[in-house]
């Protein structure tokens, strides 16, 4: 949703086995492409589409235009519009790239905008996903401690860049870091 406001079209896609799922969406029915349902049928490969592939390898966000045709065919996948600059980032969990978020402006044309606000989105989204797996292995009484002592780290980063963005104050953070959580 928060991607939506910032881009005419955004796509999150699931990764495994090398593989990208495509997830949720917001603008490609709009757009002609297709809808949430016809949406979770959408799968490609992460070595096709060159976005894709360096995103994964350098676990940075990018703004590029697309290239080869591995890109070309996902972009019809996405319906008539083809944009002349893409934005990909990655949704990192567990020191692994676990989602994509895929978004343009192919339907107004208008210049990609300032993405700082959604990357550190993007960075709660997979310290969410860290806290999931953490919290399944508890209850399974499977955690060991260097799992531990990595998902304290992340929090304490993503505390002091949410405090450092004005957007925590010192007691929302501490809270947040309270081993009693």
């Amino acid at each position: 949703e928060f991607a939506g406001r910032h881009f005419d079209r955004a796509v999150i896609f699931w990764l495994r086995d090398g593989e990208a799922q495509a997830m949720a969406q917001v603008g490609l029915s709009s757009a002609g492409g297709p809808d949430d349902t016809a949406l979770l049928e959408l799968c490609v490969s992460v070595d096709d589409s060159g976005c894709f592939r360096k995103v994964c390898a350098s676990r940075a966000p990018l703004r590029l235009a697309p290239e080869g045709e591995g890109d070309l065919a996902l972009l019809a996948r996405f319906g008539p519009a083809t944009p002349s600059q893409l934005y990909v980032a990655p949704i990192e969990s567990g020191e692994e790239v676990a989602a994509l978020l895929y978004a343009d402006n192919a339907v107004t044309r208008r210049p990609l905008g300032d993405t700082s606000a959604l990357e550190v989105m993007l960075h709660e989204g997979g310290l969410a996903l860290d806290r999931a797996v953490l919290e399944r292995a508890l209850d399974r009484g499977s955690v060991p401690a260097v799992v531990l002592d990595h998902q304290a780290r992340r929090q304490q980063l993503a505390c002091a860049v949410s405090f450092h963005t004005r957007q925590s104050t010192a007691h929302e953070c501490a809270t947040r870091l309270s081993p009693n959580q």
